[in-house]
C-alpha cells in the first residue's frame, strides 16, 4: 500500500500522472488536504495530496514523505480526519471491494504506525529536507513539485500578485513555500506573505540575512504570523563571513540561530560551498551544532572546467570531493541536510552578490517562482517554463524547459570515479549541464 521513506522522495518528477484517468470508485478529489495532530503537546502538520489518478503522497511536517495507493489515500484521510478502525474497515472494505479484509486490517495497522511515528517531535522534524540525496530520481512520478522558493521583491510591492502566487501553489498541490526575501525588504510585505501561506496551510519559510531578520521586532513579527523555518546564510570562518556577507555578520548570525529557536521556529543554516570555506566543513558543521541548528542546506559555487580562473569559485573537478566531505561530515554530526544543485559562478557579479542570492531553489523537489509568477526548474539554464498566475499548472509541467530537466535527472549519472556518492542520484555534481546557470535578466 505504501512505502514510508522519511525524509525522501523517491519519484521522478513527470508530468505523465495528470493524464491517468480516476479509477471509477474509491477515489477522492485530486488536491491538497492539510490536517494538524497534536502528540505530546508537539503539533505536527500533514499534507495529504491525492493525485488524478487516486494515488497520493502523505507528506509528515514537509520533511518525511510516504506515497500511497488510492486505499490508502483513503485510510490516510479518514484516520487524519479522526475516524476510528471500526469505521475505517468497513468504508475501505466497501469502497474497495478487491482488497480483503486480512488485507486491509494489516495495512490500516501499518499506516497508523507511521503516522503515529511520523507525529512524534524529534527526527521528523523540521520542514526543509524535502528532497534526501538518497532518494532514487528515476523512480520519481509527482504531478508537482513539492515545495517551492518564491522571489520577493525589494522595497514595497503589490500584494495581489504575491498573494496569487501563494493561492497558484496550493491549488497545484504544492504544500511549501520559502520566501525569499532581498536587501531593503518589507517587513510588511513579508509578514503578509507568510500569514496568507500560514491562512492557506502551506509550511511556510523565509531565506533572510541574519542581520535583516534581527532587525526590530521582525522576528517576533514572523513567529506570530506562523513562520515554520528561517534559513540564515553562515559561513563560520570571521574573515570569510565578514568579506562576503559584511562585517559582523557571523556575530549577527549566531545570535539568530539562538533566537530563532527561542521563537519556537526552526533555524536552517545555508552554508555556501566557495574555495574558502568548502574543504574545512567540520568547525562550520559543529559550530551549528553547538548551536542546536541541525538542519543545514549547502550550495556550491562552481567554475565551468574551461572557465576563467575565479579565486574563490570551487573547479567542477573539485565538486565530488566537495560532495562527499558534505555526506561525511553531516553523517558523523548527525544532522539533516540538502545539497543544493550548483550554482555557476557569474563574472559579471560581485562574488558577494551571488553567494547571497544562494541557490536557485531548495533541491530537486523544489521549483523557483518569480515575484510575477514565472516558474523556472531547479537545474540546467535560467529558463522561464510558464506563468503560474495564468496558465493551468498542467501546461507548466508539461513545458519544454521541465520535460528537458527531467530527462537529464532520469538519466544514469552514477561513474566509477565516486560509485558510492549519494549525491550522485540526481546528478553528477561536476557535470555543469547539471548546475543551475544564470538567472533572471
Amino acid at each position: 500500500m505504501f512505502n514510508a521513506i522519511a525524509g525522501r522522495v523517491k519519484s521522478l518528477l513527470r508530468p505523465d500522472r495528470l493524464k491517468v484517468r480516476l479509477p471509477e470508485s474509491g477515489a477522492m478529489t485530486p488536491g491538497l488536504y492539510h490536517f494538524t495532530r497534536d502528540a505530546d503537546g508537539f503539533l505536527s502538520r500533514f499534507h495529504l495530496r491525492v493525485e488524478p489518478d487516486g494515488s497520493g503522497l502523505l507528506v509528515a511536517n514537509a520533511s518525511a514523505v510516504c506515497r500511497l495507493s488510492a486505499s490508502g489515500v483513503f485510510m490516510a484521510h479518514a484516520m487524519l480526519n479522526g475516524e476510528t478502525a471500526a469505521a475505517i474497515v468497513p468504508q475501505l472494505a466497501r469502497q474497495f471491494r478487491n482488497v480483503s479484509g486480512e488485507r486491509v486490517r494489516a495495512d490500516y495497522a501499518a499506516l497508523h504506525s507511521l503516522i503515529s511515528s511520523l507525529a512524534q517531535p524529534g527526527v521528523n522534524y523540521p520542514v526543509t529536507n524535502l528532497d534526501d540525496p538518497w532518494a532514487t530520481p528515476h523512480a520519481r512520478q509527482l504531478s508537482a513539485p513539492l515545495s517551492a522558493d518564491i522571489s520577493v521583491p525589494p522595497g514595497e510591492a503589490e500584494m495581489a500578485p504575491l498573494l496569487g502566487v501563494l493561492h497558484a501553489l496550493w491549488e497545484a498541490g504544492i504544500p511549501q513555500a520559502c520566501m525569499r526575501v532581498p536587501p531593503h525588504l518589507s517587513a510588511e510585505t513579508l509578514i503578509r506573505l507568510v500569514e496568507r501561506a500560514e491562512d492557506l496551510g502551506m509550511i511556510a519559510g523565509v531565506r533572510i540575512r541574519a542581520t535583516d531578520v534581527m532587525r526590530g521586532d521582525l522576528l517576533q513579527s514572523l513567529a506570530q504570523a506562523g513562520v515554520d523555518y528561517i534559513v540564515v546564510p553562515y559561513i563560520s570562518d570571521a574573515e570569510a563571513s565578514d568579506r562576503i556577507f559584511g562585517t559582523g555578520e557571523l556575530g549577527k548570525s549566531r545570535e539568530a540561530f539562538v533566537a530563532i529557536a527561542a521563537a519556537e521556529v526552526c533555524p536552517v543554516a545555508m552554508v555556501p560551498l566557495i574555495r574558502s570555506t568548502g574543504f574545512d566543513l567540520d568547525d562550520a558543521v559543529k559550530s551549528l551544532v553547538d548551536m542546536g541548528v541541525t538542519d543545514l542546506s549547502f550550495f556550491a559555487v562552481a567554475t565551468l572546467p574551461d572557465g576563467a580562473e575565479d579565486e574563490e569559485a570551487l573547479a567542477a573537478d573539485a565538486l565530488p570531493q566537495v560532495a562527499a566531505l558534505v555526506e561525511e561530515t553531516a553523517h558523523e554530526h548527525t544532522v539533516r541536510f540538502i545539497w543544493e544543485p550548483p550554482v555557476e559562478r557569474d563574472p559579471g557579479k560581485a562574488l558577494a552578490e551571488q553567494v547571497l542570492e544562494g541557490p536557485r531553489c531548495a533541491g530537486d523537489a523544489a521549483v523557483r517562482i518569480e515575484f510575477d509568477g514565472s516558474v523556472i526548474p531547479p537545474r540546467g539554464h535560467y529558463r522561464v517554463a510558464g506563468n503560474i498566475l495564468c496558465q493551468p499548472w498542467a501546461d507548466i509541467w508539461n513545458h519544454e524547459a521541465f520535460r528537458v530537466y527531467r530527462e537529464r535527472v532520469e538519466a544514469p549519472t552514477r561513474c566509477h570515479a565516486c560509485p558510492g556518492l549519494a549525491l550522485c542520484a540526481a546528478d553528477c555534481p561536476r557535470n555543469p549541464e547539471g548546475w543551475a546557470t544564470g538567472g533572471a535578466t
